[in-house]
């Protein structure tokens, strides 16, 4: 017989919304938690410490047979433990590198309870989450809900009942999961509700700050976290360290532009390995889809105003010699096209301005790649607008320097 997840929390939540967020995600190998940042967990699955493909693939697959049969925590465990310690992914183990060795944890029955714990309830809240987007008109306020027995946290129980609109920018950094294994989460609520329970909702204007939270004890390293205060109280109130962000907002509404560069290209590279991207590469599905962000200096020479670089439709059906007379270069897998993050980088070999709007980026990747990036118009948007491998680099990087107004912002061949 079928099994609910044991999360009570998660009682009447939407499965196929959590199915759907999940199955979006592409791979991150990161060593620390904090590598993979707040909003590119979003689309990029990740575990820290897990740095093998076929490890994280386990966890992964996992998590998603929890979401999609509904089996429980000690089911997750059973199935689960074998597989990572026939591969050497269990226990404590020492560990060296030029820097020297270290003790470090790796698969354990308390890591699992939290990758299952947390994975589950960020898939449901974000799924959660579009469906209370999609039905704000009629019930456009929220209330923060905590589970509220001897294990929450005192910050969570005081956010308990609190309410806010959907659009307030409280949700922006409080939307939970707020934490490892927080368990709370969010009611809509109509104006009816509001008036038959007597409620006012709040706003958070003037109540939002920032602080700096540890990191990492070895280094000492601080990560900004959104602070709310209490009116009533005075408690100041903030998220875990990582947390300060909304999963459904990230998932479902990204503006990219509003993350800081290395979010955002974790978020990207994140999004190029999951199933969305290759639908889109199948052309299966239309449209624009991000493939790699411009950091600040780059962005500067070319006037853009966003940092996000897209691939279009048309472009992609002209790359693959889909279009009658024009040559493309059918060759490129979809692998290479997943590497469009770190060749569209400050990392390239070689980046070149070709023209007021277009940047020009040459870097070895295995092979030699050339990639083309141009700004509209406006400065609004950016497009790859080709991409091909290159196997004279010389003479082709040779080529583009000799063209007219042509201005080398870097070259390392």
């Amino acid at each position: 017989m079928r099994t609910k997840p044991d999360l009570s929390y998660a009682i009447g939540l939407p499965p196929e919304k959590a199915i759907e967020y999940f199955k979006s995600k592409g791979y991150a190998l990161s060593w620390n938690w904090h590598d993979t940042w707040q909003e590119a967990h979003a689309k990029a699955f990740t575990v820290a410490k897990a740095m093998r493909m076929d490890v994280l693939q386990d966890i992964h697959d996992m998590v998603q047979k929890a979401l999609d049969e509904g089996i429980t925590l000690q089911q997750f465990k059973q199935e689960l433990t074998p597989k990572l310690q026939a591969k050497g992914w269990w226990g404590r183990k020492v560990i060296g590198d030029e820097t020297g060795a270290q003790a470090v944890q790796l698969g354990s029955p308390r890591r699992l309870r939290t990758i299952y714990q947390t994975n589950l309830q960020t898939a449901y809240m974000a799924g959660r989450y579009k469906d209370f987007m999609n039905n704000v008109d009629d019930r456009p306020d929220w209330m923060y809900v905590a589970i509220m027995d001897r294990r929450t946290r005192p910050t969570h129980a005081a956010l308990n009942g609190k309410v806010f609109r959907y659009d307030d920018p409280f949700w922006d950094s409080f939307y939970p999961p707020n934490g490892w294994n927080c368990r709370c989460r969010v009611r809509a609520l109509s104006d009816g509700d509001l008036k038959s329970k007597g409620i006012t909702p709040e706003s958070s204007a003037g109540k939002l700050s920032t602080e700096g939270k540890l990191v990492s004890k070895r280094t000492g390293e601080l990560r900004e976290v959104t602070a709310y205060t209490d009116p009533v109280t005075g408690m100041k109130i903030a998220p875990d360290v990582g947390w300060s962000y909304n999963p459904g907002r990230a998932a479902w509404q990204p503006d990219l532009d509003r993350y800081a560069y290395k979010v955002a290209k974790q978020y990207v590279g994140g999004g190029l390995t999951g199933p969305d991207f290759t639908r889109f590469f199948q052309g299966k599905t239309g449209g624009n889809f991000p493939v790699a962000v411009l950091d600040a200096e780059l962005m500067q020479p070319i006037g853009t105003k966003s940092q996000t670089v897209y691939l279009s439709d048309e472009t992609l059906a002209k790359q693959k010699g889909e279009v009658e007379g024009v040559p493309g270069h059918p060759d490129l897998t979809l692998e290479e096209y997943q590497q469009l993050p770190d060749i569209i980088s400050p990392t390239a070999n070689v980046i070149l301005q070709d023209s007021d709007v277009t940047l020009v980026f040459v870097k070895r990747a295995g092979r030699y790649y050339q990639a083309v990036v141009k700004t509209t118009r406006s400065g609004e948007s950016n497009f790859l607008t080709s991409f091909r491998r290159v196997d004279d680099i010389d003479s082709e990087v040779g080529r583009l320097k000799r063209k007219k107004g042509v201005k080398v912002i870097k070259d390392e061949l």
